[in-house]
């Protein structure tokens, strides 16, 4: 299995982005993984994506995004050449742009929902542009592909700007197409599966819980109910829960300030932070830390 990391494809650690068009003939792309973000449109020609262990076709007009550690591959099974664009890029590098964008729903159902249900034949898998929104799309990554070769003054905040121009586009389609629930799909047990696997992906987006439970096609007092009869829990409990746990996870090995680790699961309030972590753990995150320390030591 390959392994492609940052190193094989990225600039560098402060702008981890690449983008580039691909013409792929009668060649097949090995299945591989990677651990960055890979946005995917087809603009001409037509194959196979393999993911996951399943087969889908793909065409022209299709856009999705691979999340990292997905193992996929590609074969082209039409007469003509396969022309796609791929769009690579590490989380932090729209840090707080992606924020903002979580408190947008259809956002989230296409960003990060789309990619964690594709597995399921009766969901769509991706997002099939229209020709005018195919020609947009193109017009917008061909302007991207120019910043990035020419790297002239400037070109990162252009790449930036233009990457939240296209995102933004396609949550706007996506959200004409798809308005299914989850639960039109899925059942209850699947479901409520599903927002825990999410939660521990995405724990440190601002997502707010009216959002999951609309994505649910369930009322607030419904989700509650079930995700509570499912993990012994509540949501926020729970994603407390995994909030915490990764900041053990820092707090053991980075020497970050406790504010940034706190900041970086999802805490904007310190004080906040400092009450659930001692409440889940009985140690405040210095206390814990200056104790993984001496473990470690001993």
């Amino acid at each position: 299995m390959i392994y492609y990391t940052k190193e094989h494809f990225l600039e560098s650690p402060d702008f981890p982005f690449h983008i580039a068009p691909y013409k792929f003939r009668s060649n097949a792309i090995a299945p591989h993984k990677h651990e960055f973000i890979e946005c995917v449109f087809v603009a001409e020609g037509e194959g196979e994506h393999i993911y996951q262990g399943e087969t889908y076709p793909i065409a022209r007009g299709d856009f999705f995004v691979i999340e990292p550690q997905a193992e996929h591959g590609y074969r082209v099974t039409g007469s003509v050449p396969m022309v796609v664009y791929n769009i690579l890029f590490l989380p932090e590098l729209l840090e707080t742009e992606l924020r903002q964008l979580s408190q947008v729903t259809p956002f989230i159902r296409f960003f990060y929902l789309e990619p964690m249900i594709r597995v399921s034949s009766e969901f769509q898998y991706h997002l099939k542009l229209t020709v005018n929104e195919g020609l947009e799309t193109t017009f917008v990554l061909d302007r991207i592909v120019g910043e990035y070769r020419k790297k002239e003054l400037g070109y990162r905040l252009c790449v930036k700007a233009m990457l939240m121009e296209l995102f933004i586009s396609l949550s706007r389609w996506y959200e004409k197409r798809v308005s299914e629930p989850l639960s039109a799909v899925r059942d209850e047990k699947s479901v409520m599966a599903w927002v825990c696997e999410f939660t521990k992906l995405h724990y440190a987006q601002p997502i707010m819980m009216e959002q999951i439970y609309q994505m649910c096609g369930m009322s607030a007092a419904a989700f509650t109910a079930k995700f509570k009869q499912y993990a012994g829990k509540t949501f926020m409990e729970y994603r407390n829960e995994v909030r915490i746990g990764m900041a053990c996870e820092l707090l053991r090995n980075s020497g970050d300030k406790i504010i940034h680790i706190a900041q970086e699961v999802g805490f904007n309030d310190l004080s906040h932070f400092n009450k659930a972590f001692k409440q889940l753990t009985g140690k405040t995150p210095g206390q814990f830390r200056s104790t993984a320390l001496t473990s470690r030591n001993s």
